[in-house]
């Protein structure tokens, strides 16, 4: 039996994660390689693990690559190049299949026949060549020098999984191996799905292959004859040449009873006195010789299959070209007419089309980047955060998509029936309304969701969400920040247990307040110097002048409150002056209001710092950090105050230059915001509202220089580092930095 709890381990993983990472292999039909898995590894090996332990994981199908066969032409022949088929798994399913190969070595291994030497610990061909070398000083002179006819494509699975389950006892075992082998094989033709044979490629291959022929190995020494035997490649060995023509017979029926058979070609009864070619040495009477090079073993062909830095590794390696997939869960449950399906299409041995793929579970991605628009969404490829604006929308999951449909909600909860009867006539052939149409996001591509005002989430949209780690945040309509879903699976207990500590560190808070503080004035002072070189304000230089000597006073001051005061009356000054910048007649700013926002320019701002925060709060949840846990901003309320920390020095980077754009540029209109409400609170139309985030979405994704790298990387990423620093700071104690804007 297979410890489970062993095999899910963290420690397991991590252990099988470092042996794919240093086979260096290529991507899988997927795409993702060896690198980009180590991006995020400490996230994706808990994923995997959480699926297995769910029973969510499903196995993608395997990439189709060919690497050259090393073969010994016949004499008189020339020299010709046979190529070996490999089917490659995805970089997440070695590491799956590697931890289970972890736990399964030494529960086979001692079930092995001696006679084997092939992928096992501690033998090799050389260790085999030695063997023969034993047999022949012992007397066994008469060889039969043998040769499967694709072992590997010929390995009947019924007799695989019941061999298999003899020596583990444990069907869970079973099924796992039997989704491995029956997930399928791209080409560019389709999806082969094999009734047959195990892919030479995968990591568990290799055992699986010695699993099937243990009973031969068995069967040979129980007859009194001596057996080398290396993969598929084997010799038996015996005193007399009767004896060996008896094994041969003996041989051919009891591979008849597996499913396999002697290549007639390639098989031969010999001698060592003629000699004979074996695993890279020709054994003539009591000589050995080595070939030149000698022969790449099949774990390195395997290994070639790529190259160092996760691409199609060089010379000799052919790719068929196969769509890039793209994992979704498979249906619960399949028909009786998808079953069916299924079956045909193994028995038939043909290419599963791409359109079909859908019946397993999978959508085709196009490899190229993907434009879609709509008058209710913007979107392109790559895009990180998905906002969700309209409301009645609903969100939910199909497949590896996301998908949102305009409508299918009232604003009071209630399915919209005239939209989900319009839905049903649209989709007669012959209709077709664009605007209605719903719109398909890939989830890999989605790395936040924002939620305003009332559209509907499915509880399958959610569950891919919590098991992703994608965070949903719920604002109201107007933008206020209402709250977050989250997985508290993913906090990093020993950084929040530092956060604590830190909460009764007052010099630590107070140094993290003045660097943030000094972040903030820094860049509101060369945003205003920035605006200024083309309309030159009366006064701007005195109240620069009077928000340098806060800036400089944040040094010496020891009260957090003191900070504070400096930090209110420098933004004063700068608001003033931010109001005095506008140039556009029908918008002005006397100074700073919220909760609500009185005019147009406030609510513009309002609702910039609520979408910044929104992303800054994303950022601290995906690195670990408890949210609530504050240094300048502090109180007894439950509230992410670190989130309100770590936005303040991008501010005017980010919000306050893409508002006064906005503004001057004339891109937003008086015309486009709401009349006050009973609280006097003035706020962004719907269709302008969407215009602000498309613009906010391109702020964001502007680059910038950082210090910690060199090259320019987006304000979202910079936002990232800056986070990653401060959770360095909590574990070292080392200075914090803040993002200084250049003017």
């Amino acid at each position: 039996m297979v410890d489970w709890q062993a095999f899910l381990s963290a420690e397991n993983f991590w252990q099988a994660w470092h042996k794919v990472r240093t086979n260096h292999g290529c991507a899988g039909v997927d795409g993702e390689t060896v690198e980009a898995f180590e991006r995020h590894a400490d996230l994706n090996l808990a994923t995997l693990r959480r699926q297995l332990q769910t029973r969510t994981y499903q196995p993608m199908p395997l990439r189709s690559l060919t690497v050259p066969k090393k073969t010994k032409p016949k004499p008189g022949e020339p020299p010709k190049t046979e190529w070996r088929r490999l089917g490659v798994p995805t970089v997440r399913d070695r590491i799956v299949q590697q931890a289970l190969l972890n736990l399964l070595h030494p529960i086979l291994e001692p079930q092995f026949e001696d006679s084997s030497f092939a992928y096992r610990p501690g033998r090799s061909y050389k260790t085999a060549v030695r063997q023969i070398e034993t047999w022949r000083e012992r007397g066994y002179d008469w060889v039969l020098d043998g040769d499967l006819v694709k072992y590997f494509d010929n390995i009947q699975h019924s007799r695989l999984f019941a061999e298999l389950q003899e020596r583990v006892h444990d069907p869970a075992v079973g099924k796992l191996v039997e989704r491995w082998i029956g997930s399928g094989v791209t080409t560019s033709s389709g999806l082969i799905l094999p009734s047959k044979g195990i892919p030479q490629g995968s990591v568990v291959s290799p055992i699986l292959a010695n699993v099937y022929l243990d009973d031969f190995d068995e069967a040979i020494e129980d007859a009194g004859l001596k057996l080398v035997r290396y993969a598929d490649d084997f010799v038996v060995l015996a005193k007399s040449k009767s004896q060996i023509e008896a094994a041969q017979a003996f041989v051919d029926l009891l591979l008849e009873t597996m499913g396999l058979e002697l290549h007639p070609d390639k098989t031969r009864i010999t001698n060592f006195q003629q000699g004979f070619h074996f695993l890279g040495h020709t054994f003539v009477r009591s000589l050995i010789i080595q070939d030149q090079g000698n022969q790449a073993t099949d774990g390195k062909r395997m290994k070639r299959a790529g190259g160092r830095d996760g691409r199609d590794g060089g010379a000799g390696i052919r790719s068929r070209e196969s769509p890039i997939l793209i994992h979704s869960d498979p249906p619960t449950q399949t028909t009786q007419m998808q079953q069916a399906l299924l079956e045909a299409i193994r028995e038939s041995e043909k290419p599963v089309p791409p359109p079909l793929y859908v019946v397993m579970g999978y959508k085709v991605r196009d490899e190229k980047p993907v434009q879609i628009e709509s008058k209710e969404w913007s979107w392109r490829n790559g895009m990180s955060t998905l906002y969700l604006v309209k409301q009645g929308t609903m969100l939910r999951k199909d497949h590896g998509r996301f998908v949102i449909e305009a409508g299918r909600f009232e604003e009071n909860g209630t399915v919209n029936r005239n939209t989900a009867n319009r839905n049903k006539d649209e989709a007669k052939p012959g209709k077709s309304v664009p605007d209605s149409s719903p719109l398909e996001i890939p989830i890999k591509e989605v790395g936040r969701i924002l939620v305003l005002g009332r559209v509907q989430i499915s509880t399958s949209a959610i569950e891919v969400c919590l098991a992703q780690q994608i965070p949903v945040i719920f604002m109201s309509q107007t933008g206020d920040y209402k709250g977050h879903l989250w997985s508290s699976e993913f906090c990093d207990l020993p950084t929040e247990a530092a956060q604590f500590g830190r909460r009764h560190d007052p010099k630590f808070q107070l140094a993290i307040a003045r660097h943030l503080l000094h972040g903030k004035l820094t860049n509101s002072r060369h945003l205003l110097l920035r605006l200024n070189r083309k309309r030159k304000v009366d006064g701007l230089a005195a109240k620069i002048h009077r928000i340098d000597q806060h800036i400089a006073a944040l040094t010496h001051t020891e009260d957090l409150n003191v900070m504070r005061g400096h930090e209110g009356a420098a933004a004063r000054l700068y608001f003033e002056v931010f109001g005095q910048l506008i140039t556009n007649p029908g918008f002005s700013l006397t100074g700073r209001n919220r909760r609500p926002p009185t005019d147009p320019v406030n609510s513009l701002l309002s609702f910039g710092y609520t979408l910044l925060f929104n992303n800054v709060l994303s950022l601290i949840l995906a690195e670990g950090l408890n949210p609530y846990l504050g240094n300048l901003h502090r109180s007894d309320r439950k509230e992410p105050h670190l989130g309100f920390d770590l936005m303040e020095e991008f501010r005017s980077p980010i919000v306050d230059s893409l508002v006064m754009w906005l503004v001057n540029k004339k891109v937003l209109r008086p015309t486009d915001f709401t009349f006050p409400n009973t609280e006097g609170g003035v706020y962004l139309e719907p269709n302008a509202r969407r215009v602000f985030l498309k613009h906010f979405e391109d702020r964001i994704t502007t680059e910038v220089s950082h210090p910690a790298v060199q090259h320019p990387v987006s304000y979202r990423r910079a936002i990232q580092l800056q986070i990653q620093q401060y959770k360095r700071c909590l574990q070292n104690s080392q200075p914090y930095h803040p993002f200084i804007r250049a003017t």
